[in-house]
């Protein structure tokens, strides 16, 4: 019989690395060949929008994507995933079909609709498109990181550029609803993809940076999550007259810390005194693992030494791997208690309910257990469905021990939100 803490042992025995890319990678879909044939470039950054995978409601084609994998791969490099939603990258059967709520607006001369985020349906069916993610692409070994489908102005940046921010407050916004969206999604991703890197990017949000700091000091400290939700930042350029306080915030914080260069070279306006090399220096100075330069740069070798320069300081700036103790996603024994019990929903806010519908399992007792194996609930039942309500339970990750009346025990972990 498999305790708790032979269990936690066992745990701590098969702890697994987290791989975390480090250097340079090709910024958005940069798969020309002499792109990627350049000695610095170590990856590519790969991006489709949900309304190009999901053309009809539950309806998934991925074909175009793969064809960009593929190309990738055949090249020998990595790629990063980036899935876009929001006003630039969500399908119209969101709200023509399914009525969603959302807000209309103008940007870059385009009217443009942006699905609420909060809404309980954009949850629901962006939840269905990461799982289908997840169970495509999660086990590919040249996967490096998976960016976060924000319902954002373009879907992967945080920004709300051109979103009048009094029609925002009039659909409901507020700063918790905002995070709690964002962090519902997070955690989608971080179960679709257990062993990978998960990047979320961030802008100030009405001028604050209180909603993007509030969300990833959250996730940094869920001892769950691993540290393997990262940072990003799409608009480094060495500059720090735009979002001042967002990039002190950026370079205090203690995580992985991702970035895309915000134009390319032959755009000088866009970097600090005109020079592009102000953005990688401004990259290591805010400790940076990983840049995006754009594809150009690599195509016409516009700053070959530069990249160069960067990778070998990131190489000696970061490790190539984490650890995780409770990295349970690489853990084969939680894949499932068992086909005839069921645990749901899983992660849960309020309840969760254990159920069994084999006649010879019928449970006796439930016991929950924290990591560290305290025993923080026990359950008489002699039932075949339990429920577990959260009552004093802090957010994180349990052990969930279940005492079958035929004297098996089980195992599952379950997640509290």
């Amino acid at each position: 019989m498999l305790t708790l803490s032979s269990l936690l042992f066992f745990c701590a025995l098969n702890a697994q690395p987290i791989e975390k890319p480090r250097g340079c990678f090709a910024g958005t879909n940069g798969t020309n060949a002499d792109a990627m044939a350049h000695l610095e470039s170590r990856g590519v950054l790969l991006t489709e929008k949900w309304s190009d995978i999901e053309t009809s409601s539950g309806v998934f084609n991925f074909s175009g994507l793969q064809a960009k994998i593929n190309t990738v791969k055949s090249a020998g490099l990595d790629y990063s995933l980036a899935i876009a939603a929001g006003a630039f990258g969500s399908p119209g059967w969101l709200i023509d079909n399914l009525g969603v709520e959302f807000l209309e607006f103008q940007y870059q001369s385009t009217a443009r609709k942006l699905p609420i985020w909060w809404d309980i349906s954009v949850q629901t069916r962006l939840g269905i498109l990461i799982a289908e993610l997840g169970s495509q692409f999660s086990q590919d070994t040249s996967l490096a990181i998976v960016y976060v489908s924000q319902m954002t102005t373009n879907g992967i940046e945080g920004h709300l550029n051109g979103v009048p921010f009094d029609s925002m407050m009039a659909h409901g916004f507020t700063n918790q609803k905002w995070i709690d969206a964002a962090k519902s999604t997070v955690y989608r991703f971080a179960d679709a993809f257990p062993n990978l890197p998960i990047v979320f990017e961030i802008h100030e949000i009405d001028h604050s940076i209180t909603v993007p700091s509030t969300i990833l000091n959250e996730l940094y400290a869920d001892t769950t999550l691993c540290k393997r939700v990262g940072l990003g930042m799409w608009w480094i350029s060495g500059k720090t007259s735009y979002q001042t306080n967002l990039i002190n915030y950026i370079s205090a914080f203690p995580g992985d810390k991702y970035a895309q260069v915000i134009g390319r070279s032959d755009q000088p306006e866009r970097f600090k005194d005109s020079i592009y090399a102000n953005a990688i220096i401004q990259a290591k100075e805010l400790g940076i693992r990983y840049i995006e330069p754009w594809p150009y740069e690599f195509q016409y070798h516009t700053h070959d030494s530069l990249f160069q320069d960067f990778n070998v300081w990131a190489d000696s700036s970061f490790l190539a791997s984490d650890s995780c103790l409770f990295n349970v996603g690489t853990i084969p024994y939680f894949a499932n208690t068992s086909p005839g019990v069921k645990v749901y929903p899983n992660p849960f806010e309020y309840q969760t309910t254990v159920e069994t519908n084999d006649d010879t399992m019928w449970i006796d007792k439930l016991s929950l257990f924290t990591i560290y194996g305290e025993k923080v609930l026990s359950l008489n039942i002699n039932n075949s469905k339990a429920i577990v309500n959260r009552e004093n339970l802090s957010a994180g990750l349990y052990f969930l021990q279940i005492e079958f009346e035929n004297g098996k025990i089980m195992v599952e972990k379950i997640m509290v939100r």
